[in-house]
């Protein structure tokens, strides 16, 4: 399960906590906008830090901003990887250096800056615990991968894969991996989504530029924690197009149906990214201006 901490400043004056308290010059950092990718900016929010040299699920700062100065949250999330954990209570020494503070609590445990290191060695050995026992803590009846919110993107992970990541005690192997896919030079598409006129429903429009790899999806769906603003309730999207931008024109060249862009630009054989996603790699001009002519339905005709 992921791990919070809290660490008070009881300093008679106290000052704010900076970001460089934060990263201490060797990690970055920034804030996560709503498809939970990372924006590399630091804003006030939710801040993710993270070991640019081993990229994993990255450390949450609750509540983030420059004037923290009585008390900080810090997360660690679960299925973290070793690289997290020691980046995780590398920060928490720091700040309580800082602050000059003897405690912090872990789950509502007082601990001391000498358990800082016994800390983070159970930590790492429990969550190759969980993940070699991942059978017994998610139901598969609701899927066989698991998304995992992670320092740049949302990833969809095999639960067959992270099991074999547990039981063979493969902490460099499943850090590498989830660097190795956060550290692609490549953009991740998302739905934007847009009312339809007339109509109680909305459509959601991927964006698929010329000569741009992109983190692609196999099938469309509507990202975690998006809520219809007239309900408040779950969104709910049935209609799906990509649109077509040229980059060398600098303009949109065409809008076409998910599933004609998936079988005209042949999604189906494109590499593997995780679970739900391929890598579509840049297609030329020439190429993407085919696409936008070729024989296919309009999608938004009657819209």
């Amino acid at each position: 399960m992921s791990v919070e901490v809290v660490i008070k400043n009881k300093q008679l004056i106290k000052k704010p906590l900076t970001i460089k308290d934060i990263t201490m010059g060797k990690y970055a950092a920034g804030t996560i906008d709503q498809y939970m990718r990372n924006t590399r900016e630091v804003k006030d929010g939710e801040l993710v830090v993270y070991n640019p040299d081993k990229i994993g699920r990255g450390v949450s700062i609750m509540g983030w901003s420059s004037a923290v100065k009585d008390k900080i949250a810090i997360v660690a999330n679960s299925f973290s990887t070793k690289y997290d954990y020691e980046m995780f209570y590398d920060i928490i020494g720091n700040i309580m250096r800082v602050w000059k503070t003897k405690n912090f609590e872990e789950e509502g445990i007082k601990h001391s800056a000498a358990d800082l290191e016994k800390l983070c060695l159970e930590q790492k050995n429990t969550a190759m615990s969980m993940m070699a026992d991942i059978d017994s803590l998610v139901n598969r009846e609701d899927g066989e991968n698991l998304t995992f919110f992670s320092a740049m993107i949302p990833l969809d992970i095999k639960l067959d894969l992270m099991k074999k990541f547990g039981e063979a005690k493969d902490e460099e192997g499943y850090a590498d991996y989830l660097h190795d896919l956060q550290s692609l030079d490549a953009y991740f598409t998302v739905p934007i989504f847009y009312g339809q006129k007339n109509k109680d429903a909305v459509f959601g429009n991927y964006a698929v530029t010329s000569g741009t790899d992109t983190i692609f999806p196999v099938e469309p769906k509507v990202p975690p924690f998006f809520t219809d603003p007239s309900t408040g309730k779950a969104l709910k999207c049935s209609l799906y197009i990509v649109t077509l931008v040229s980059y060398a024109k600098q303009k949109v060249i065409g809008k076409i149906s998910f599933e004609d862009f998936v079988r005209l630009a042949d999604i189906g054989n494109c590499p593997e990214f995780d679970a739900t996603h391929v890598i579509l790699k840049g297609l030329s001009e020439e190429r993407i201006a085919q696409i936008a002519e070729s024989v296919h339905e309009d999608p938004l005709e009657g819209i």
